[in-house]
């Protein structure tokens, strides 16, 4: 999952402080996502509303 964090974060061309305002949590917050740390279930599900993308993608890896 950290890979996709971070993909998903470059690919919305925002820095780690401005990812983790956007779904309400601190920059090294973000940073402990994308070196393995796993996110919070409410964490994960404020990802998939405010970017748009599935929890099966982001948790598994699985579709677009």
């Amino acid at each position: 999952m950290k890979d996709r964090i971070k993909e998903l974060r470059k690919s919305l061309g925002l820095n780690q402080t401005e990812f983790g305002a956007r779904i309400n949590v601190k920059q090294t917050t973000v940073a402990g996502y994308e070196n393995g740390r796993a996110p919070i279930d409410a964490v994960i599900g404020a990802m998939c509303r405010e970017f748009g993308i599935r929890r099966q993608w982001l948790e598994e890896g699985v579709g677009p």
